[in-house]
């Protein structure tokens, strides 16, 4: 079922709909967004439908066509790069206080997502694979009990989430992402600030090796 927003709801609702549709796939990079159709398929107006359209933009995951419109932009290497340095810090930042901060219920939730983790990647559900990650991160964020923080990942949010959904959904990349998500769960567990953070940073930087080697060997878009 496609995804719909209430006609009463701000710009900002719409902005977040369509942000999940860029990063699950909806629409591959160099596809013209049809403004009259995402405004028909979400139940929105044409104006929060700009407004959406032009935070995006400014968020990375958009750019302006030549001709007019929009279109899912293509990963580029140098901006995977930063924005998995940037990512590499605060993730290292967000485990070293969730180590310290997390509560029992946390860690617990991190273990089931982690379960969940091994068992899509039994199964082989690339899909399952991308939104479990992708929770994990979010959870580690949540762990941390900043809210400044997580304010500051939520600025790197869609293009971190693409980079992500690239770097774990394959098999042998979900194998060392589920052995890296434990090693952090074992440093939080284990209340060890300095280990929970290079386990996050070098996870956050393993993932950015693995998608910019795809990158490279395919020239553009993985």
């Amino acid at each position: 079922m496609s995804p719909r927003v209430a006609r009463s709801s701000l710009g900002s609702e719409v902005t977040r709909v369509l942000r999940r549709m860029l990063i699950e796939g909806r629409f591959p990079p160099g596809e013209r967004l049809v403004e009259e159709a995402l405004a028909r398929e979400m139940g929105a107006s044409r104006t929060p439908l700009r407004e959406a359209l032009h935070r995006l933009e400014q968020e990375g995951l958009l750019a302006r066509r030549p001709r007019g419109g929009y279109e899912l932009k293509p990963l580029d290497p140098a901006e995977v790069e930063e924005a998995v340095e940037t990512r590499g810090l605060l993730e290292s930042y967000a485990a070293s206080l969730a180590a310290r901060r997390a509560t029992d219920e946390e860690l617990d939730g991190l273990e089931r997502n982690i379960a969940a983790f091994s068992d899509a990647h039994r199964r082989r559900d690339t899909a399952a694979l991308a939104a479990l990650n992708a929770e994990f991160h979010a959870l580690l964020a949540q762990a941390a009990g900043s809210k400044l923080l997580i304010r500051l990942l939520e600025v790197l949010e869609g293009l971190v989430e693409r980079i992500s959904r690239e770097s774990a959904t394959g098999m042998e990349a979900g194998c060392w992402s589920l052995e890296e998500h434990r090693a952090i769960l074992a440093a939080l567990r284990a209340r060890d600030p300095e280990a929970a953070a290079r386990a996050a940073a070098g996870h956050v930087r393993r993932g950015g090796r693995h998608i910019l080697e795809r990158l490279g060997a395919k020239g553009g878009e993985p």
